[in-house]
């Protein structure tokens, strides 16, 4: 920002002094100051994106290879985040009946073969609330091609896992376990989330229509309306 900086001129006004042989010239007026020049305002910083929800046992590291399991409800969405330096903000534990969550797995430090590229694959397990396992995905691709430029970075794995639950349930706390293999290096990290599935909100039941009374046969006459009764005449005298 250019300051632009007005200088105000001193006007001097000389009068005649009365009853003196010479005129004192006039005093000068100091040059009026000019105001400082307002400081531009200060960059605000850019907010950090929020960090990813870790649990304890969803991060694992060995030998410099590194896991950390994440959920998400939308992967679409997390992967564009991702690449905008913002993909922890939509991370949870937590979804209802008919909303899957999707879990990513993301690594760093896979070692390359001698062709230069990384093989590291996954198996997954989920736990019913239970304690039983309701389904097994083993040899889940996680990623199988160039070694990434800077092992040091975070990368997204290539095999996402996505579940959920109906509105029959059952409901609770589910298990997901990654069981990670970096194949080159020969390194096996476990990492796991505990999800949990609430039942949707049920919405109220409608309110039963009030029943119409029949509509008559316009053939069939209604019933007249019985008489009043007329009282009985007292007996003459």
């Amino acid at each position: 920002m250019i300051a632009f900086r007005i200088a105000a001129a001193a006007l001097i006004a000389a009068s005649p002094a009365l009853a003196q042989t010479s005129a004192k010239a006039p005093a000068k007026k100091p040059p009026a100051k000019t105001a400082p020049a307002a400081k531009p305002a200060a960059a605000k910083p850019k907010p950090k994106p929020a960090p990813i929800d870790i649990q304890p046992l969803s991060h694992a590291e060995k030998d410099g290879f590194s896991v950390l399991q994440t959920a998400v409800p939308d992967a679409t969405r997390f992967i564009a985040d991702w690449k905008l330096g913002a993909g922890g903000k939509s991370a949870t534990t937590r979804t209802i009946a008919d909303r899957p969550l999707f879990t990513f797995l993301i690594f760093r430090g896979c070692k390359a073969n001698a062709e230069g590229n990384c093989d590291v694959v996954a198996d997954f397990v989920i736990h019913r609330p239970d304690g039983t396992i309701n389904d097994e995905n083993k040899g889940v691709t996680v990623w199988n091609k160039a070694a990434p430029s800077d092992p040091k970075k975070p990368y997204i794995g290539d095999g996402a896992l996505g579940y959920g639950v109906d509105d029959e349930g059952p409901f609770g706390e589910y298990r997901v376990v990654a069981t990670v293999t970096d194949r080159v290096a020969g390194v096996t990290l476990t990492t796991e989330q505990t999800l949990t599935i609430a039942p949707a909100k049920a919405t109220a039941p409608a309110k039963a229509a009030k029943p119409y009374p029949a509509a008559s046969d316009p053939a069939t006459p209604a019933p007249a309306d019985p008489a009043p009764s007329t009282p009985a005449e007292p007996p003459a005298k």
